[in-house]
């Protein structure tokens, strides 16, 4: 297994402990034991069970990393993203996030090493692919293995040979985060720009597959028949009929249907968010006082949602799992000068963060882009410190804050207390 659990365990309950001071897809991977329901028409197919109560249990596949400090952090990462793919309940996670057993996990060889770039078929090597099968199959003799959580990102042609190997559902980073996102979204407009990130990614994931009855499908599974164009039916008119449109046609035109409707809906989302704030600017030139907004931004799970509760006195809900917050939310806080400002928590960053969701969640990211000023809240317990740093403003970057904001950014360490107590003897 190459690291031992208990190791693992401490190093990620000590990264990822309370505060101490006051301060996807085209297919979702839950419970095998449940059946899947189909979603409307035009929308993605989905094998979520969305019963709160059964996670799926996802097997974690981590490669190696130079140095050891950046493995051991992708590995924690990598097992908080495994466990936090959890639906929720009224707005609420079922169980407590610390007392989840760590998923099992296996760190292989990471293909970069050997050669400039990975293989194009099944990512890994022959012999990494059959010892990650070995494992798969030893820990389903004790356990039940849902989907194999790759922490790398994989084309769809290695996501479905990797399937074909391990004959089961494979989460690549970029599906899995997708994934938690669609779980946890619980506000209209969280689940509306979900749902348009998982279509964007469905739309690039249509590979052809042969289902288990021999039949030519698409899709993870093969859910949906890829018919010909003869046998589905013919367009066109008089004695000769033209070629049709394939099953794969007909679904990538579908999804792009269903995206035009979501960007539609989000569309009048950033209109109401435009109204909110010009009728804030219209009150505070009505009371003579501008009302500054203040964005606290940072990586995943750093404690912004914990800082904006403490310093406006409102209980906001928090958890350690990754992205427990999906919305933009604003509260009032009076500053020690007596001017009141807008403190606003956001939803968090990640390294290697899918562009669709980049682009999907920009109606909720525009409230960082029209912020006053930017609070950069980081970790001070994390290892790889500088690649938060240079995650969070990359991504701040690419939805467009200017550069002046990015160099007036306030930098605020969380967790100062914990570091002290893993530095000091």
């Amino acid at each position: 297994m190459g690291m031992g659990m208990l190791g693992v365990a401490v190093r990620l309950r000590r990264c990822l402990k309370p505060l101490n001071t006051t301060i996807l897809s085209s297919y979702s991977y839950h419970s095998s034991s449940s059946n899947r329901r189909r979603k409307n028409e035009n929308q993605v197919d989905s094998s979520f069970n969305r019963d709160p109560t059964s996670p799926p249990r996802l097997f974690v596949v981590q490669p190696r990393l130079r140095p050891d400090t950046l493995l051991q952090a992708k590995l924690n990462e990598a097992l908080c993203l495994a466990n936090s793919l959890e639906e929720q309940r009224d707005g609420y996670f079922d169980s407590d996030f610390f007392d989840k057993p760590l998923p099992p996990h296996i760190l292989v060889q990471n293909p970069i090493f050997r050669s400039s770039k990975a293989r194009a078929d099944t990512y890994f090597g022959t012999g990494t692919v059959d010892d990650i099968l070995c494992h798969i199959r030893a820990i389903e003799s004790k356990d039940v293995v849902d989907a194999v959580f790759v922490n790398a990102i994989l084309s769809g042609i290695q996501l479905r040979n990797l399937e074909r190997k391990w004959n089961k559902p494979v989460l690549d980073r970029v599906s899995l985060i997708i994934e938690i996102f669609n779980a946890h979204a619980h506000t209209k407009e969280a689940k509306l720009q979900a749902e348009l990130a998982a279509l964007m990614y469905a739309k690039s994931r249509l590979v052809r597959v042969r289902s288990s009855d021999g039949r030519l499908t698409f899709g993870a599974f093969g859910d949906a028949e890829v018919v010909s164009a003869r046998g589905r039916g013919s367009g066109g008119r008089g004695f000769t009929s033209g070629a049709g449109e394939t099953e794969l046609q007909l679904q990538r035109r579908r999804i792009l249907e269903r995206r035009e409707t979501l960007r539609t809906q989000i569309k009048d989302v950033r209109r109401t968010r435009a109204l909110q704030r010009a009728s804030r600017k219209r009150h505070c030139q009505l009371d003579s006082q501008y009302l500054a907004t203040v964005a606290v931004v940072g990586y995943t799970n750093a404690g912004k949602s914990t800082l904006v509760s403490a310093l406006s006195g409102n209980d906001l809900y928090s958890d350690s799992r990754l992205f427990a917050t999906l919305d933009a939310r604003l509260k009032s806080v009076v500053l020690p000068s007596g001017r009141k400002v807008l403190l606003g928590d956001t939803v968090g960053f990640i390294s290697d963060l899918p562009v669709q969701l980049v682009q999907a969640f920009r109606a909720t990211l525009e409230e960082v882009v029209e912020a006053d000023l930017l609070v950069h809240l980081m970790d001070s317990t994390a290892p790889n410190l500088e690649e938060h740093r240079a995650t969070v403003l990359q991504a701040l970057q690419q939805i467009g804050v200017s550069e002046e904001k990015l160099q007036n950014m306030i930098e605020v360490w969380n967790k100062v207390l914990q570091l002290y107590s893993i530095l000091l003897p």
